[in-house]
């Protein structure tokens, strides 16, 4: 689907009349990620699961700028028009969360219902590290990624050990290891193997110390639509607070969290996800 500035890759299931479940991944993921999802609910939406901008079959910008925040969230501003609807029910995970509350931050008029899953709202994240300095530990792969070509390099190394290790490993990976099969760790490496695959979605990263204008922007506002904050309760990444502290920047909003469940949780526990997003709609 063509955009203003990119060309975006998606995949879609269910009726185009019915109402627009957008399904957004995060880093180091694809539109695949939301595989549990999307046949779950095309009997109800027209869901579409799309690769971000510089991730999977979609373009890649070579500049970092060009994944700045208010970017991204334009794009699905923009991607809700293309797809022939006024409004679309947001879902999001990492990456693709911090996206999708931007785009509910910056324009509450395209957005139905927010449904996060472990990604704190932008204010939230930086009051969790005043309040748990735990976080700024865990947020330390940020300055990593700021380096040039290290990362790149780093997340490429010896077959890509580096997507076995974040959805395997006893640390980092998916607790219900059967959701997570060797069909699908070969999904990953065929998609992050091909050339320059990682070089925009670490520039994600890259951008964000010069988008510290767009991050004040929005990180008083609260949401204005009903929002759901599903959060899997031994994510490495995140303290448990940042939940909580997004809740309060919402308007209407509730936390529904699941035990037992990694940072992945929407691959890892894909039956209670879907539980909460149908009570939730």
């Amino acid at each position: 689907l063509q955009l203003y500035e990119v060309r975006i890759h998606y995949v879609e299931e269910g009726d185009k009349s019915k109402p627009l479940l957008l399904l957004i991944h995060g880093f180091p993921e694809f539109w695949y990620s939301w595989r549990f999802q999307i046949r779950h609910f095309a009997k109800t939406h027209h869901v579409v699961a799309i690769d971000q901008r510089g991730y999977g079959e979609s373009e890649k910008p070579r500049e970092k700028e060009k994944y700045a925040p208010k970017i991204l969230a334009k794009d699905v501003k923009e991607l809700i028009e293309k797809l022939g609807h006024k409004k679309a029910i947001l879902v999001g995970h990492d990456w693709g969360a911090a996206v999708s509350w931007f785009t509910t931050l910056t324009y509450p008029d395209v957005v139905e219902k927010l449904i996060v899953v472990n990604c704190p709202h932008p204010g939230a994240n930086l009051r969790s590290m005043w309040k748990a300095k735990m976080q700024i530990l865990k947020n330390s792969h940020l300055i990593f990624f700021q380096a040039p070509w290290i990362p790149e390099i780093t997340l490429g190394f010896d077959d890509y050990q580096s997507l076995e290790f974040a959805f395997r490993s006893e640390w980092s990976g998916l607790k219900n290891k059967d959701n997570f099969t060797d069909e699908d760790l070969a999904a990953w490496k065929a998609t992050f193997s091909k050339r320059g695959a990682f070089n925009a979605p670490v520039n994600f990263y890259r951008a964000l110390p010069s988008s510290t204008t767009d991050v004040k922007d929005v990180m008083r506002k609260k949401a204005e639509p009903p929002v759901l904050i599903i959060w899997g309760e031994d994510d490495p990444f995140l303290v448990i607070e940042c939940a909580d502290l997004s809740k309060k920047l919402c308007r209407d909003g509730r936390v529904e969290y699941i035990p037992n469940a990694s940072h992945w949780v929407q691959q890892d526990r894909p039956e209670r996800v879907n539980e909460l997003i149908e009570q939730f709609l």
